[in-house]
Formats: structure tokens, sequence, C-alpha cells
């Protein structure tokens, strides 16, 4: 009796053991109680990242060649409508990459994004960047404030700060993802081709390829007063969701994977 009550008790601690093991650190390190939650990163347009991320991938998102004064109604939001997010924080040592998902329709959107010190000096340069692409990483020279500048549209203004106390001492990969929040009626492009993204197929989509959601926020944003519903009747404004993903896995896989994951949203 008494060795069977050990042999059970030995299997429950083998059983915790592999729980513990098997649960990544990208859970514990990223917890809610040290990042924004979405639904933060969306109302402030800022994030602060955690020092264990070791990379921050910064979204360029859908619609960000279209001019902020004149053509604002044809983003997909008001916030964060150029970079996810508009104002980002890191620790000393992060690097960052840019991931372009402006998607074209009749012509391609190619961004040349520069970071620029506050005397207005450029540090870095993605060079042109195409769609589903991402940037070389980068980690800047010295704590500070920088700012982001599209050479190739006009665009809000965008800043990194990179913090002088804290320095990055993780390996996971952390960004923002935008997504409509239910899938459209139509997801063909010109071509014809089929483009699945919806926030259902998408939590399936990355969980897949090795990513975690870590939040999610809903939001609607229709501002165009001649269309439908005020809204692009495709969906490219309306309900949507912004989610923060996080994974440990190599960055270059985690930079195809995110590509492809960018082509398969519907803004094509």
């Amino acid at each position: 009796m008494r060795f069977s009550r050990l042999v059970v008790i030995g299997f429950i601690i083998l059983v915790c053991a592999l729980v513990i093991y098997q649960s990544p650190s990208l859970t514990r390190a990223t917890s809610a109680s040290n990042i924004s939650s979405a639904e933060v990163v969306h109302s402030s347009e800022s994030m602060i990242v955690p020092p264990s991320v070791g990379t921050f991938v910064i979204l360029i998102p859908n619609e960000a060649h279209e001019n902020w004064s004149d053509e604002q109604h044809k983003l997909i939001t008001d916030k964060n409508s150029y970079y996810v997010p508009t104002n980002l924080a890191v620790p000393n040592g992060t690097a960052l990459v840019f991931l372009h998902a402006d998607a074209p329709w009749d012509t391609p959107n190619p961004h040349t994004i520069e970071i620029q010190d506050s005397s207005g000096n450029a540090v870095y340069s993605t060079g042109q960047l195409d769609y589903t692409l991402s940037s070389k990483p980068i980690v800047l020279p010295t704590p500070g404030t920088y700012n982001i500048v599209d050479k190739s549209y006009d665009t809000k203004e965008a800043k990194i700060t990179v913090l002088e106390n804290e320095t990055s001492n993780g390996n996971i990969i952390m960004g923002g993802f935008y997504t409509p929040t239910n899938q459209v009626e139509n997801s063909e492009d010109n071509d014809g081709i089929s483009h699945p993204g919806s926030l259902q197929y998408y939590k399936e989509a990355f969980k897949n390829d090795g990513f975690n959601i870590l939040s999610e926020y809903n939001f609607t944003y229709a501002t165009c007063d001649y269309c439908p519903g005020e809204y692009w009747p495709d969906n490219k404004s309306g309900e949507h969701t912004l989610f923060i993903y996080g994974t440990q896995q190599p960055l270059s896989d985690a930079l195809a994977k995110l590509g492809k994951l960018v082509k398969d949203n519907v803004y094509v």
C-alpha cells in the first residue's frame, strides 16, 4: 500500500515537472502583468516592451501609404494607423524589425522607413521594403528618443524610446497584428485569389505556426461617410481586432511565417 502511494506521488511529481518544463518561459515572461494589453496599445497608441523581449516586430499596417490629412477615412483605424505601435519604448539592446503589411491593390506600395535620432540624423534605413517582407534587425546605438520617418509617404509622427535603465535579456519575439474581426463577404483579390484572414482564422494559424496570442482587442473605425454602413464594404475599416503575439522560435523562421500570415489577410 505504501509502495502504491509512493508510486502515485512520484507520478504526480513527474507530471508537474513535465507541465512546468513544457510551459514556455514565453507565458511567464510575458504575462499580463508586464506587457501592455492590446486594448491599452490601441487606446494609448503606446507600448512598453519588457526586458524578456529580444526582438520587437513593428507592423506597417494596410493602407499605411494613405495621406493622414486627406485620406484618413481609408485607414484601418486612427490609432496606430501607420505603425503598431505609434510610440514604442524598448529596453536597451532590443532588436527592431519592420514588417510590411500594406497590401497592393492596383499598384504596389513599397515603404522606405528611416529611424532618426533627436538631431534628425538617420541611424538606420530599411531601404525599399516590399509587401510581406521584413527589414533587417537593428539595435539602436544608445538610449534616447528616435523618430520613425517614412521616406515614401506622408504619415503621422511615430517614436521609439530606448530605455536607459533597462536592458534586454531575453529572446522572445513580440509584435502586433491587425485582422478583420469577422470573415469578409468577398475574400478574393483582383486576381481571384482568396485570402482567408479573420480573427478566427488567425487564432488557429498563429498557434499552428508557433506563436502565442497574448492579448486581443476588438474595435470599430467607420469614418467613410459615402460608403455603405459608413465603412469600406470590403471591411478595410469597420470591425477589426488588434492582437499582440509572442514566440521564441528563431527570428528567421518567425519572419518567414509572418510574411505568409500577412499575405493571408484580405487586404489585397
